[in-house]
């Protein structure tokens, strides 16, 4: 009996026994590629499995649990303790949050930890993506093509059932970066071509990017969509470059030996300090593709309409509007919009038929692209048309184009639309004839005598005595003297000091400027300083930015206003006091300062 109520006793007390979270650190800081060890231990029954807050670049692994109890006194305790190790690839300081747990209904919280992660170290690589995939060796990097290591491009005609296109066709083409998976990279150019022979057009401002395996190895696809047009038929190769910044990791550097049997000895770890142990290796590369030659077909001249105008692609009419009145001699406007994909930039405007009854004028056309790569979208038109014959007519919409993968000529006709025309039917225009050329007559060659009492007059005055002659020389001196005015103009105006001090006086003007239209104390105090640093740089021949207070105090009294104003600006630059209102003591002692800076000053 004794030893039945001695059991109740003790399971009555075991159940007054505090619930308690504890979490402990083995260290304050590791090294980058090291980690710590995390205690997390649990006293009480019924304990909710603990749950590590998240912590960017902070890897938590857990490493096991184990489950102790006690009896004392007729206590009995249960603790959990819980292990974890707990670093970073990348230095700095860290903050573990507060982990909560539930113990017996109730939430306890434990005390949030630092860790402090020294050394340098680099990103880690994206999680899933092993240094070297399955089927590659370091052996195998160090025999791959050297011209290739830092990645590569390629190309290739996105509708790949064509192995040609057409002059004048902007073929749809998909380019590739393909750069090592645990690379670093950054572009420093476009993609350009290789040659002549092509244009590379509308290049996707937005490229996709990717994992993908290629001959064993695991690439950081960089993908753009764009077009590529030739104007001459031939046979081209096809390569387009691109200037970049890679860093690889050195696979034949020796990697240093890594201690075993601490708290990161796990595979898992194995491959993450192994990469930020492996140094890198950058270099400015030009990636290129390889040339693929691509076979540049002319445009048939056989069944080639007479309103082709050199539109290539596959097209298709939206939507047309024709007036249904007219009166001839009066223009009205149509409006057509054709949709589709190839060249909109080699499309004009559709005619209208019959031709011989209307008279167009240019119009204006609009583009709306359907994709990046502006390979697709539509095309608005809006033209005007004069009738030349009245009556009764249908009138439709025709346009043509070349369909490069039928290789054939197309033309569209829009639905017909009966139409009645108002008055008399306008003739056509002729050319009007040109001119007759009037020859001019030969003038008869021979003496053509002259009666003395017809001849002019003779003087005797010499030239140098006769008004005009003087005025000449007047004219002659006043464009000498304006030159040479305008020569000590130029001169001044190019003189280099001169140019100088007017820079200066405008640097410090602005910044004066910018002293009176400060808001806050910080701003008045930074325009107002660079003021007075000019100001003095051009009395003492030194750059504004080397005059500081210790130069104004060998050169200036202490009781001088620019000493003192030195003084007020260092004392709010250097004790970070906050923002407030620009006191007007501040502002006069500013204009004291400036009044005071004269030549003797030197």
């Amino acid at each position: 009996m004794a030893a039945f109520w001695m059991a109740i006793l003790i399971c009555l007390t075991s159940r007054l026994a505090a619930a308690e979270v504890d979490v402990q650190l083995d260290r304050d800081s590791v090294p980058a590629g090291n980690g710590a060890q995390l205690t997390l231990t649990i006293s009480g029954d019924n304990a909710g499995q603990p749950e590590i807050p998240e912590v960017e670049n902070l890897i938590v692994q857990p490493r096991g649990q184990s489950k102790q109890v006690q009896m004392m006194n007729g206590h009995t305790s249960v603790s959990v303790t819980y292990t974890y190790i707990v670093g970073s690839n990348t230095p700095g300081d860290y903050q573990i949050p507060a982990i909560e747990v539930v113990v017996d209904g109730k939430k306890i919280s434990t005390r949030p930890l630092k860790l402090k992660v020294l050394g340098q170290g680099a990103a880690q690589p994206p999680p899933g993506i092993p240094a070297n995939p399955a089927g590659t060796s370091p052996a195998a990097e160090n025999t791959e093509d050297a011209s290739k290591r830092f990645g590569f491009l390629t190309v290739e005609l996105a509708a790949n059932d064509r192995k040609h296109v057409y002059v004048g066709e902007i073929a749809p083409v998909r380019i590739q970066a393909w750069l090592p998976a645990d690379s670093r990279a950054g572009l420093r150019s476009g993609i350009q071509p290789e040659g002549k022979a092509f244009t590379l057009h509308n290049v996707s401002s937005h490229p996709q990017q990717s994992q993908e395996m290629k001959d064993g190895k695991r690439y950081t696809v960089i993908t753009w969509f764009g077009g590529m047009s030739a104007t001459k038929a031939g046979k081209y190769p096809a390569s387009l470059s691109l200037d970049a910044t890679v860093a690889v990791r050195d696979s034949s550097a020796p990697k240093p030996r890594r201690r075993m049997g601490g708290p990161f000895d796990d595979p898992f770890f194995d491959s993450v300090f192994d990469q930020l142990d492996t140094p890198m290796i950058q270099k400015d590369v030009t990636l290129k593709s390889d040339d693929q030659e691509i076979e540049v077909r002319p445009l048939p001249t056989e069944g080639r309409p007479a309103g082709f105008t050199g539109a290539v692609g596959d097209f298709k009419f939206d939507s047309e509007e024709i007036p249904n009145t007219w009166k001839t001699g009066e223009p009205q406007q149509i409006t057509a919009r054709l949709s589709g994909s190839g060249n909109f930039a080699l499309m004009n405007a559709p005619d209208l038929t019959p031709a011989d009854a209307w008279k167009t004028y240019p119009g204006k056309g609009e583009f709306t692209a359907g994709d990046e790569a502006s390979f697709s979208g539509s095309k608005s038109f809006q033209f005007s048309a004069v009738p030349r014959k009245g009556g009764a007519r249908e009138a439709a919409l025709a346009f043509s184009y070349f369909d490069p993968a039928a290789g054939a000529y197309r033309t569209l006709t829009s639905q017909g639309r009966e139409i009645q025309v108002a008055g008399e039917d306008i003739p056509e225009d002729k050319p009007a004839a040109a001119p007759a050329v009037i020859e001019p007559e030969n003038p008869r060659v021979g003496l053509i005598g002259q009666h003395l009492k017809a001849a002019p007059a003779a003087t005797l005055v010499p030239l140098v005595s006769r008004p005009a002659f003087m005025y000449l020389i007047e004219i002659s001196a006043g464009l000498c003297g304006l030159g040479i005015i305008l020569a000590w103009l130029r001169v001044r105006r190019e003189d280099p000091k001169r140019r100088a001090l007017a820079a200066l006086e405008k640097a410090t003007r602005e910044a004066l400027e910018a002293a009176n239209a400060a808001k806050d104390v910080p701003g008045f105090f930074a325009a107002a300083r660079l003021a007075m640093q000019q100001r003095l740089g051009a009395l003492w021949n030194q750059p504004a930015q080397a005059i500081t207070l210790a130069e104004i105090q060998s050169r200036i009294p202490d009781d001088s206003p620019v000493t003192r104003f030195f003084h007020e600006a260092d004392r709010h630059e250097y004790s970070r006091l906050a923002s407030g209102e620009i006191l007007p003591q501040w502002r006069a002692l500013l204009a004291e300062a400036l009044a005071s800076l004269t030549p003797s000053t030197r």
